[in-house]
């Protein structure tokens, strides 16, 4: 990854920029932008984005917040005493705040409402709308780390669930998997909550609306550690998009042979069941919340490949058309990989999906 940045295109604010690459580097990435710029021309890339923005992904978003308010409701209702529930309800929690965040208000209305970035509103308009702004995107992105880093400690539970069942209840505790959330969360919240200072305001007069607008800039804090930036975004890379995919990837793989294995061994042991089927079940739906994780982290990284064509919320001060739109489209991927969880609970779990029902019949009798 090049880069990784508030949205911005013409007035974009980024947070993570480069600095180690190479000027003459720089001058191809920027020609390559050029070439690829021609692909769409800018009043289709703002048809398309608002398509994208104000249809697409609300609609997308808004199955997932209910889908997930449904998860939340009956994984407690479930209790939270099996440290997988404690992983499933937070996960539900950080894809419910991801998705509110994501489709704030504000961002709306710098990104898509205007044919330019910016706030067209007062001064003092602007500035509220620019802090909630802040809040919405620290929401948006820690929210998103936390959703994409709990995947690899399902994978971890599972791990020892399947190859250390005798050992695992001492092992895995709900004290220690209400700590693993914790400090995720702290971590990615304190983590983005401190790149938000990269991000400066300004309320400066457009030529082209003859009116003065609020654009996100780079800050003065941003250009004072610009080393310190280089250091965060690959952080960021590494603890985000490299390691927990990878990592649940491999660990979906081992645990998949080693319950197809026994699985084999069951079949010539009709006697044991009960207990050992119902992990089974519970390892299978979670190796499928896993695996749609890991294409979708797969899809999330083609930036890496050919930032030319897709950038991570715009990696260069002026983005291709083409960018543009194919980051929107990623982010579609993303609201996906956030909504989906709970019709794999339902297809895949009875007791998930027997409370669902009941929760409706219990609704429809108290309205009658």
């Amino acid at each position: 990854m090049t880069s990784s940045v508030f949205n911005i295109a013409n007035h974009t604010t980024i947070i993570f920029i480069n600095t180690s690459r190479q000027q003459t580097n720089a001058i191809e990435v920027a020609t390559a932008d050029e070439d690829v710029h021609q692909y769409i021309d800018d009043v289709t890339t703002l048809y398309v984005l608002r398509i994208l923005m104000l249809g697409v992904t609300p609609a997308i978003s808004l199955f997932g917040i209910t889908g997930n308010v449904f998860s939340i409701v009956i994984l407690y209702k479930h209790g939270l005493r099996k440290c997988s529930n404690i992983l499933l309800i937070s996960l539900a929690v950080s894809d419910f705040t991801f998705l509110i965040g994501f489709n704030s208000v504000p961002k709306f209305l710098y990104e898509v409402v205007n044919e330019v970035d910016g706030f067209r509103f007062s001064l003092e308009a602007s500035y509220v709308l620019y802090y909630s702004y802040h809040v919405f995107h620290t929401m948006d992105y820690a929210s998103g780390g936390i959703s994409l880093t709990l995947p690899m400690f399902i994978t971890v539970e599972r791990l020892v669930a399947v190859f250390l069942p005798l050992k695992f209840h001492q092992i895995v505790t709900p004290t220690r998997t209400w700590w693993v959330v914790v400090l995720v969360s702290a971590f990615w919240y304190v983590y983005f909550i401190h790149t938000s200072l990269f991000v400066g305001f300004s309320y400066e007069h457009n030529v082209e609306f003859n009116r003065s607008i609020g654009v996100l800039t780079r800050s003065a804090y941003h250009y004072s550690n610009i080393q310190t930036v280089g250091i965060l975004e690959e952080t960021m890379s590494y603890l985000m998009m490299k390691i927990p995919p990878v990592f649940t990837m491999l660990g979906c793989v081992v645990i998949g042979v080693k319950v197809k294995m026994a699985s084999s061994k069951r079949q010539k042991m009709t006697s044991k069941g009960g207990k050992s089927e119902s992990s089974n079940r519970t390892t299978k739906m979670l190796l499928a919340v896993c695996a749609v994780y890991t294409v979708a982290c797969g899809i999330l990284s083609l930036p890496t490949f050919v930032p030319q064509y897709i950038h991570y919320t715009m990696t260069s001060d002026a983005p291709s058309n083409l960018g543009r739109v194919m980051y929107q489209v990623i982010n579609i991927v993303v609201c996906i990989n956030s909504s989906y969880n709970f019709v794999i609970y339902v297809a895949m779990n009875k007791t998930f999906r027997d409370t669902y029902r009941a929760l409706f019949v219990k609704c429809f009798n108290g309205k009658s």
